[in-house]
């Protein structure tokens, strides 16, 4: 399983995937409010499919966004922590 962000200019969705099929969804409103909401949103997708965080082998971002905005930075820098802290487990 794959844990992939999108980044747009009023919303993100963050997708989990199994090779090329979408297996869960979140898509919420870009408030600037990624610092709250990220690992949230992470958590909920993983619950609600029944699955362990080990289960995700990495996570991904793609950003429609400057990379110089807080939010881009903030996701890369969750997606960097978690891709290491698989790799180290």
């Amino acid at each position: 399983m794959v844990l992939k962000l999108h980044l747009k200019k009023e919303k993100n969705i963050l997708y989990l995937m199994d090779g090329k099929r979408i297996v869960g969804q979140s898509v919420w409103k870009e408030e600037n409010n990624m610092s709250q909401k990220l690992l949230a949103e992470i958590d909920k997708i993983i619950k609600k499919n029944k699955l362990k965080l080990n289960c995700v082998k990495k996570m991904e971002i793609k950003s429609d966004i400057p990379a110089g905005f807080t939010t881009t930075r903030i996701a890369k820098i969750v997606a960097k922590t978690f891709n290491y802290a698989i790799k180290v487990s």
